[in-house]
């Protein structure tokens, strides 16, 4: 069976989380691992919440090498869809399907470097570590997560590689892959304001907390928080400034960064710069008040905070209190239970030089940068148990697919042509990594 062709099929199961249901694509995956030699283990977190676990043996002299991926997607609105989101449908040279992005068509290429190794036996140094998780989309609780903590023994590794990394973004005629080597960590905040109650016939706009909450979310978002350049990014503009023509002292200078990425003449590069070289805290979920002729004593807004690697909750709240100021009755409250770290691992070395060196193998005239995920992965579920990480799931996408939209949007879908070549890029990974 091909790669396109399991790639359908993985689409045709509704694994929408919540609830879930990644059991079955669990199972679709042992089933062909298993029929391909492999002893696979399906674990189930909660019913209906299937992992797949399967290794490939090497002679174990060096630390394994793990190969991860997440089996649920995020839900969809049907009525905004052109084709059946389930239905895998091969339409003008895409496969159409929620999931074909993210990452059904990672599981795939992984999938199918799972059954290469299978066919023509090479001897490798590590174990190759194959795992099909639950419920990344709602924080892994039931999938990686699951698997770090109560069965650690199975993925653990020396190396993980995984998604988001590698895909094309085309620049003046080169071909730019960013390979993600770290993301940013969640610090969830509140603001909350506190004025006196009173009826909603005769308001005090004087002593009114939604007034301050509304002053303080407007200063807020009237501005970004400063930049903060990382190695990974510092690594990044270094190697972007002669692509895009620009002055390398200037694109990693803070002070002039924000200045010049209205100049650059690529509508995604300075959102993807701009996100990444920042803390952020975005006003989400605003409540206030119980009745409506009642004018409420509280108001509060959830915010949804991303730390850059180095930077910590003391320094977020400190930006978000010299933006909304002293004068307002709103205090900033952490929200502990919510925060995970971010990580950052580094762009040089043997392992991020074979991720550069098979790149260029495909694509010789690729231009490799390290890049941070503004988001989260499962990655950090790994970092606890010391499994190093890089989103690596190439993707030679054409310069007129307009992916970035089409990620949890309506009508996902992926060019046919782009799953064979990553899958050709991650096995030749693999056998150097770990022949």
């Amino acid at each position: 069976m091909t790669a396109v062709e399991h790639l359908q099929n993985l689409l045709r199961l509704n694994t929408s989380n919540p609830p879930g249901n990644e059991i079955l694509a669990a199972e679709y995956l042992a089933n062909v691992l298993s029929q391909a030699g492999y002893e696979t283990q399906v674990i189930e977190s909660a019913p209906g919440r299937g992992n797949v676990v399967a290794r490939y043996r090497g002679d174990g002299s060096l630390r394994p090498l793990l190969l991860y991926n997440h089996l649920d997607v995020v839900p969809v609105e049907r009525s905004q869809w052109t084709r059946d989101p389930f239905g895998g449908d091969i339409v003008d040279g895409y496969i159409w399907g929620r999931g074909a992005l993210d990452m059904k068509n990672v599981v795939t290429q992984q999938l199918m470097v799972m059954l290469q190794l299978a066919a023509e036996r090479p001897h490798l140094r590590r174990d190759v570590i194959f795992a099909g998780c639950a419920d990344e989309e709602v924080g892994g609780q039931f999938g990686l997560k699951y698997l770090a903590t109560a069965h650690r023994d199975l993925v653990d590794a020396e190396m993980g590689l995984s998604e988001t990394g590698a895909f094309p973004l085309y620049v003046n005629g080169r071909t730019v892959y960013p390979v993600q080597c770290g993301e940013k960590g969640n610090c969830r905040l509140m603001l909350r304001a506190v004025a006196a109650p009173g009826h909603g016939a005769s308001p005090n706009y004087n002593n009114y907390a939604i007034r301050f909450l509304a002053i303080a979310i407007e200063r807020l978002t009237r501005t970004s928080l400063p930049i903060h350049i990382t190695p990974t990014l510092r690594n990044a503009l270094t190697q972007l400034a002669p692509v895009l023509g620009m002055d390398v002292a200037a694109l990693t200078d803070p002070a002039r960064l924000e200045g010049l990425l209205p100049t650059i003449p690529y509508p995604f590069l300075p959102d993807l710069i701009r996100n990444v070289t920042r803390n952020s805290a975005a006003p989400t979920l605003l409540r206030a008040g119980v009745k409506i002729n009642v004018v409420p004593s509280v108001a509060e807004v959830e915010l949804d905070g991303r730390l850059l690697p180095g930077q910590t909750k003391d320094d977020l709240i400190a930006e978000i209190r010299a933006l909304i100021g002293d004068d307002l009755p709103v205090d900033i409250i952490h929200l502990p239970e919510f925060d995970t770290p971010a990580l950052e691992r580094a762009s040089e070395g043997p392992l991020w030089e074979a991720l550069v060196r098979n790149l260029r193998k495909h694509d010789p005239k690729a231009v490799v940068i390290p890049i941070l995920l503004a988001g989260g992965t499962d990655a950090k579920h790994l970092e606890p148990i010391g499994v190093h990480t890089y989103g690596f799931s190439p993707m030679h996408y054409p310069p007129d697919f307009d992916w970035r939209g089409l990620v949890h949007g309506h009508n996902e879908r992926l060019p046919v042509v782009a799953l064979d070549w990553g899958i050709h890029v991650l096995y030749d990974t693999v056998m150097e990594l770990c022949g």
